[in-house]
């Protein structure tokens, strides 16, 4: 079988020569070459088997996106052994958690901030701490521990590449599933290799492509454009320096791949805004033409139409005048393939960027089905809509509208949740806990939800619950509600009792005190970061609440509108 070590492995004797990972030091770019990239990525997994893992056995990544992430994870599957990414912003409380679910052998740690959040005496599997960048403490440098290698038969790493099955379990994933806390989704070897290679059929990747790396690599989506598609093609990946110097890295690389999710392509259009409204004169008048020129273009192919003369001359005098130069100033002067996903994206901002000629296809996707399962296609793009299945994908529709797929991209199950696992996986179809439609064209639209899980504009899946019941705990504070759906950042509304009474100033501070104290125990993104106080209690009979006392989510977000749109003001 095929899996993605054997296929990265591959690649280091057929494109020995080509760029494969590309990291920034000291302003400059350093190029690792494919056959660097199979050399260390075997000299890694002789490590792991000199460092006793097994078949199986899991190994932790919390570090930002780097080379030496990716280089872990594939050696771990080239072994045997389940990779297991932490976002890298995580609370040391996070950390302990995952670590102790996973029962995690062996972490990799980017810095000594990240190694200082381990308790490795908390944790009777892990044996061994990775430093990446820092040693500190009782862990191994990352130079040390590729040492470990020396000594370990050759033909040892094959044999583990030999024993991998299918089925077997070749990455795990944390998130929010909608009932709790986050569950591990674990992914086969086929679900990843089905994958990339679905992802590869619809997207015409090939070697000459490039991409650039800087979602956080703990979540499936930027796997598959940082390591499952490139080991399918070979094309080259470059590494941010960080998420906040994005837009700095792009124009060095102008990859012809990239993907973001809503909170980053509305960073690109309010900077593109400020620049372009920021024109005078003539200039002015040519951006604002050549923009409308840009979209009628679409426009017509998205009416599957091919453009006449006179649009494909505008087009071109446009991209000549205006368009060209300012996606080259952002860095997409060569993008060919440009996605948003995770999270559903504002129609109008993705008009104003189809203005400068950067056409985005809506992606829609879960873990529990390995990132993807429908995508907007090139030509008939329809804003609002996730477009139609990923190659090899099928999508239903239960009777309440519930999203269903099947495939080979479906996961295996949650880590240690036979209930999860039974609630999720129903008669063959992954029941995904998204409500959707599906109109005359056949193109998917998400509708709403049935899981009770918070998607923030930056793609994070968050466990609304879990917040809560820590911000109950206080005991003044009846009642607390998180909200942020399809926002850039997670707020709350509580409604405050005991001795404030109607001093409505102290129940906000109060509550702001609380929430501070609660976010120290969640990653930044996970943070609320906005606080405000219900104008009255949750009640059963106004069906805010259940008869159990569950929160009925879309009944107090549809109460309480007003006081919602008052804390993004």
């Amino acid at each position: 079988m095929q899996t993605i070590p054997h296929l990265v492995l591959a690649n280091a004797q057929r494109l020995r020569d080509e760029p494969a990972l590309l990291r920034r030091v000291d302003g400059c770019w350093h190029t690792a070459t494919w056959g660097d990239y199979g050399a260390s990525v075997r000299q890694a997994a002789e490590a792991l088997i000199a460092s006793g893992i097994e078949a199986g056995d899991r190994v932790a990544i919390i570090s930002y996106n780097t080379p030496e992430w990716v280089i872990f994870d594939v050696a771990a599957m080239a072994v045997g052994a389940v990779p297991v990414g932490i976002y890298y912003s995580s609370s040391a409380e996070e950390i302990a958690d995952m670590l102790e679910r996973s029962r995690a052998r062996i972490v990799l740690a980017e810095t000594a901030a990240h190694i200082e959040k381990i308790d490795s005496a908390a944790h009777s599997s892990l044996g061994l701490i990775i430093g990446v960048d820092d040693a500190t403490g009782d862990a191994l440098s990352w130079s040390s521990f590729l040492e470990r290698a020396e000594g370990v038969d050759a033909g040892a790493v094959d044999m583990r590449l030999a024993a991998i099955r299918p089925e077997d379990p070749g990455t795990m994933i944390f998130t929010a599933a909608g009932h709790g806390n986050t569950v591990g989704v674990v992914l086969t070897h086929d679900n990843l290799f089905f994958t990339s290679l679905s992802s590869i059929e619809l997207s015409g990747a090939c070697l000459s492509d490039s991409t650039l790396s800087y979602l956080p690599l703990s979540h499936i989506a930027e796997q598959i454009f940082t390591i499952l598609a490139p080991a399918q093609v070979g094309y080259s990946v470059a590494f941010a320096q960080s998420l906040g110097r994005v837009r700095v890295d792009l124009p060095d690389i102008q990859p012809t791949i990239f993907f973001g999710v809503p909170l980053v392509w509305k960073g690109f259009e309010r900077a593109a805004r400020k620049q372009i409204d920021g024109l005078d004169g003539y200039k002015r008048k040519i951006a604002f033409w050549s923009m409308a020129a840009a979209r009628r273009n679409l426009a017509t192919r998205n009416e599957g139409r091919t453009p006449g003369l006179i649009r494909r001359a505008e087009t071109a005098i446009a991209r000549r005048l205006f368009t060209d130069r300012a996606k080259t100033a952002m860095g997409f002067s060569r993008t060919k393939a440009v996605y948003s996903g995770a999270a559903s994206a504002d129609p109008e901002g993705l008009a104003y960027l189809a203005g400068l000629d950067i056409p985005i296809r809506q992606v829609y996707g879960l873990s529990e089905a390995t990132g993807p399962s429908s995508v907007t296609r090139d030509g008939a793009d329809r804003y609002g809509t996730v477009g139609y299945p990923m190659p090899g994908v099928e999508i239903s529709l239960a009777d309440d509208g519930e999203i269903l797929i099947r495939g080979r991209s479906v996961f295996s199950g949650y880590l240690d949740d036979e209930k999860a696992t039974l609630r999720a996986l129903r008669g063959g179809w992954l029941h995904t806990g998204d409500l959707g439609t599906i109109g005359q064209d056949n193109q998917l639209t998400i509708s709403g939800r049935k899981k009770d899980i918070v998607i923030t504009t930056g793609g994070k899946n968050v466990c609304p619950r879990a917040l809560e019941v820590l911000l109950l705990e206080d005991s003044v504070i009846v009642d607390a509600v998180v909200v942020g759906d399809g926002r850039d950042q997670l707020g709350v509304l509580v409604a405050v009792g005991g001795e404030f009474g109607d001093d409505r100033d102290a129940a906000l501070g109060h509550a702001q005190s609380v929430v501070k104290s609660v976010n120290q125990r969640f990653a930044r993104a996970e943070q609320i970061r906005r606080v405000g106080l219900l104008s009255r209690p949750l009640s059963f009979e106004s069906g805010e609440r259940s008869e159990s006392g569950d929160i009925h989510r879309m009944v107090v977000i549809d109460h309480f509108a007003d006081e919602i749109e008052d804390l993004y003001r």
